[in-house]
C-alpha cells in the first residue's frame, strides 16, 4: 500500500463515500496493493488452501478426540457443528459484499472507501454475532433436536454448540478481517494468524477435551470452548496489527459510525449469498434427515466421510477466493477481459487440484477412515461415501471456482440459484423418493450429490460464459 496516496478532502463524512463507488475508475489514486495484473491466481489461492488446510486438521483433531468419547459424541458435534455453520450463513451477507467492495476499492486506489467498508463491515459483523448468541443461546437442545438424533446425540451437541455461540463475535470479526485482506490482495496475513491459532485450538483441545494440566475435563463441551478462545486470538492479533497500520488496509480518518448508506450496498451485495449460505444448510439439514432414518452410523459415517474429504475440497476455496479478488480488482480497473481470464485459470488450478487430492483420498478411505473411528458398521459406509463424492470433485471445483468468481463480480443472486436448483430439486427431491418410497440403500440416496454438483456445474459454466456479470455495478 502506497502512504502517499493524497487523503481523502477534510470535512467529508462517511456516509458520502458509499456513493464513489459509482465513480471508482476515474480516481487517479496510487494503488493500495500489488495491482491485480502482478497477482497471479496461485499467489493468492495457495495461502487460504494452507489456512483451510489447518482448519480441516484441526477438526480431523476435534473428531478424533472426541471420536475416544464414543459414536454418539462425534454424531453430536458434528450435528452442533452443522447447526452453527447454519447460523454463520447470515454473515455472509456482511463479507461477500465485503469482499465485491474492497477488491473494486483496492483496484480502484481508494484507499478511504476501502476503509470505510472495512469498519462498517465490522459493525455490522458485530451485529450480527451479538445477535445470533443472544437469540439462539436458550434454544441450543431445540436446534439439534430437530436432526432426529437419539438423545445422547441431542446432550453432546448442545454442549458443543454453547461453547461454540459463546464465541459468536469473535468469530464473526475473525472472518471479516480475514476475507477484508484477501479481497485486498494479503492472503498471507489472514494465513499465518490462522495457522498459530489452529495449532493453539489442538493443544487446547488436548488441554480441555481430556483435561491435562490441572484443567477440568469437559468432553465435547472443551472442543467448543477451544475453538472460541482460538478465535479470540485471531482477533487480539488482527486488530493491533491493522491499527498500527501493519497490514495492506490501513485505518483512515473513516469513522465506525453506523453508515447506513454503505450497510445498504454492502447488504445489497451480500444479501443473496446469505440467503444462499441458509438455503444449503437448511437444505443439507432436509438431506441429514433423511440420512438419519438410516441410524447413527448412517449419520456419523456421512459427517466423517465429509471432514476426510474436505481436504480435497481446500484447493476449491483457495480458487474461490483467488477468482473473487482477481475478478473485483480487474472490473476495478476496467480491465473486464483480465478478469474473464482470472475466472477460467482458477477454475482449472481447482479442478485439476481437487480431482488429485480426491483420487488420493479415496485410493486410502478405508485406512484413515478407520483411523478417525475404528467401528465395524461405521467405517464401510464412511468408505462408500468417500468414494461416491470423490467422482464429484471435478464438478465441486467448478462451483467453487465460477461462484466465487461471480460473487467477486457483484454478481451473488445467480449461485443463490443454482443452489436451489441443485440442492433441493436434483438432490433432495430424488433422495426423498428413494428413501421414503422405495427404500433404497444409504448408497442410493448418497449418489444423489452426483446430480446436484453436475446441474450447477453446468449452470455456472453457461452463466460465466455468457458474460452478463461484467456489467453489474456495485
Amino acid at each position: 500500500m502506497d502512504e502517499h496516496a493524497p487523503p481523502a478532502g477534510p470535512g467529508r463524512d462517511t456516509p458520502e463515500l458509499a456513493s464513489e463507488l459509482l465513480d471508482l475508475r476515474d480516481k487517479p489514486l496510487e494503488p493500495l496493493a500489488p495491482s491485480p495484473q502482478a497477482l497471479g491466481v496461485w499467489e493468492l489461492a495457495w495461502p487460504t488452501i494452507a489456512a483451510s488446510t489447518t482448519q480441516t486438521l484441526v477438526r480431523w483433531a476435534d473428531l478424533k478426540m472426541v471420536g475416544d468419547l464414543g459414536v454418539e459424541a462425534v454424531a453430536g458435534v458434528s450435528a452442533g457443528g452443522l447447526v452453527y455453520w447454519l447460523l454463520q450463513s447470515t454473515v455472509m451477507a456482511v463479507t461477500t459484499g465485503l469482499v465485491a467492495l474492497i477488491a473494486r476499492a483496492v483496484g480502484a486506489r481508494d484507499e478511504r472507501l476501502a476503509d470505510a467498508t472495512l469498519k462498517q463491515s465490522i459493525v455490522l459483523g458485530t451485529l450480527f454475532g451479538l445477535g445470533t448468541l443472544v437469540a439462539l443461546l436458550p434454544f441450543t437442545d431445540a436446534l439439534i433436536a430437530i436432526y432426529g438424533v437419539e438423545p445422547l446425540v441431542v446432550s453432546y451437541g448442545s454442549e458443543y454448540l454453547v461453547f461454540l455461540l459463546l464465541g459468536n463475535v469473535p468469530f464473526t470479526l475473525t472472518f471479516v478481517f480475514g476475507t477484508a485482506l484477501r479481497a485486498a490482495g494479503d492472503a498471507r496475513t489472514p494465513l499465518w494468524i490462522g495457522v498459530i491459532a489452529n495449532v493453539l485450538n489442538v493443544f487446547l483441545n488436548w488441554v480441555l477435551i481430556y483435561g491435562h494440566l490441572g484443567a477440568p475435563a469437559l468432553g465435547v463441551a472443551g472442543a467448543g470452548l477451544a475453538s472460541s478462545l482460538a478465535m479470540l486470538f485471531q482477533v487480539l492479533v488482527f486488530w493491533p496489527l491493522w491499527q498500527t497500520r501493519r497490514t495492506i488496509l490501513r485505518p483512515t480518518q473513516a469513522s465506525f459510525r453506523p453508515d447506513t448508506r454503505l450497510w445498504r450496498r454492502i447488504m445489497h451485495i451480500g444479501y443473496p449469498a446469505a440467503l444462499e449460505g441458509v438455503l444449503f444448510h437448511l437444505g443439507l439439514f432436509a438431506f441429514m434427515r433423511i440420512i438419519t432414518i438410516y441410524g447413527t452410523a448412517a449419520f456419523t459415517a456421512y459427517q466423517v466421510g465429509a471432514q476426510i474429504l474436505a481436504l480435497s475440497f481446500l484447493p476449491g476455496l483457495g480458487f474461490s477466493s483467488a477468482a473473487a479478488t482477481l475478478v473485483g480488482q480487474h472490473l476495478g480497473n476496467g480491465q473486464a477481459q483480465l478478469a474473464v481470464r482470472a475466472g477460467w485459470r482458477s477454475t482449472l488450478g481447482a479442478i485439476a487440484t481437487m480431482s488429485g487430492l480426491g483420487a488420493a483420498i479415496i485410493a486410502l478411505a478405508e485406512p484413515i477412515a478407520r483411523w478417525f473411528i475404528d467401528d465395524a458398521e461405521v467405517v464401510p459406509l464412511i468408505v462408500d461415501f468417500i468414494w461416491i463424492m470423490g467422482a464429484v470433485q471435478p464438478l465441486m471445483a467448478i462451483e467453487f471456482a465460477l461462484g466465487g468468481a461471480l460473487r467477486g463480480a457483484g454478481d451473488t443472486r445467480f449461485p443463490l440459484l443454482t443452489i436451489f436448483i441443485g440442492l433441493f430439486v436434483c438432490r433432495l427431491a430424488p433422495a426423498s423418493v428413494a428413501a421414503l418410497i422405495y427404500g433404497a440403500s444409504i448408497q442410493v440416496v448418497w449418489s444423489c450429490l452426483i446430480l446436484d454438483y453436475l446441474i450447477k456445474a453446468i449452470l455456472l459454466v453457461a452463466r460465466f460464459q455468457r458474460g452478463r456479470w461484467k456489467q453489474i455495478e456495485v
